[in-house]
């Protein structure tokens, strides 16, 4: 294999982990509310996702497929809730081809009402290439812990 083959794969590679993380934060963005007027943008959500995505949290008992059953489901988990703010960090993404997995640590503020609660814990995420670019296949959030103010 030439170095220019090397080089152009390194490259793609690095590419595409920058797409992933970008999708993820925009993700994250899609979902915040109450800051700076920002709303949680239910018309854009369904595009980060591929047709047959999945959506999982044992600690909360959710499993829905589908771009719109997530959305419906993220719509009533965020309805009585004034303020959320996710922050995705400490990225650890495999590229292997036209598929990827990310695992993610989460930390979210939330405030309902009087009650603030910071919420640690992690998503494990895989991804797909499209023709429109990366799409996240799965999430499946694990709880890590809470702090409520």
């Amino acid at each position: 294999m030439s170095d220019d083959v090397i080089l152009l794969e390194r490259l793609r590679r690095l590419e595409d982990i920058e797409a992933i993380k970008t999708l993820t934060a925009t993700y994250g963005l899609y979902i915040n509310k109450g800051w700076n007027g920002k709303s949680v943008d239910f018309d854009k959500l369904p595009q980060v996702f591929t047709v047959d995505a999945t959506w999982k949290s044992a600690a909360t008992g959710v499993d829905v497929t589908g771009p719109d059953q997530i959305v419906s489901m993220l719509r009533k988990s965020t309805a009585g809730v004034d303020f959320a703010m996710h922050s995705f960090s400490n990225p650890i993404v495999t590229v292997t081809g036209d598929t990827a997995s990310g695992n993610w640590l989460l930390w979210v503020a939330i405030k309902t009402g009087t009650v603030a609660n910071e919420v640690f814990q992690s998503e494990d995420l895989e991804y797909v290439r499209t023709s429109e670019g990366w799409r996240i296949k799965s999430i499946n959030l694990h709880f890590g812990t809470m702090l409520i103010a």
